[in-house]
């Protein structure tokens, strides 16, 4: 990979980790939900205890901060996949638009998005991922590539 392939890489899969990480967070937010499926009923782990808490309370209050902090993080994920789209729509050939597309809005690996196309892995990798990474470089902004790599 040249280091143009290699900035239009990082510039385009900033969000990564971002889609990660709200992956991460609705599986604990489901798992709290879960746990609250009973509340109606008698427990002794949702009445008040002594000191005033009261489990089911807890867990409601929890499962808000989570809502809240998903639907925060998927706005942020929205608008810079609004962002990359833009982007990436400067890409003239459809095929290479497609693919960018395919991993960097979707999340797809190269080869599942190969696999779109029919393509072997390894054509996908050498010919394909190059192309493309080369079409889209014109259009990514260099000045947030730098700061996205001193980040590394």
């Amino acid at each position: 990979m040249t280091d143009q392939q290699h900035d239009a890489h990082v510039w385009l899969s900033r969000m990564w980790d971002a889609d990660i990480e709200i992956e991460q967070l609705v599986i604990h937010r489901d798992a709290i939900l879960s746990s609250m499926s009973g509340i109606g009923k008698y427990d002794s782990e949702h009445i008040p205890t002594q000191n005033g808490e009261n489990a089911t309370e807890s867990k409601n209050i929890e499962y808000s901060i989570y809502c809240e902090r998903i639907d925060r993080k998927l706005e942020d994920l929205s608008s810079e996949n609004i962002r990359t789209l833009h982007v990436i729509n400067n890409v003239k050939e459809t095929m290479l638009r497609g693919l960018l597309i395919a991993v960097y809005i979707n999340r797809l690996t190269w080869t599942e998005a190969g696999k779109l196309y029919n393509y072997e892995k390894s054509q996908t990798y050498r010919e394909y991922r190059n192309k493309a990474l080369d079409a889209v470089f014109p259009y990514i902004p260099l000045e947030e590539v730098a700061i996205l790599k001193s980040a590394e």
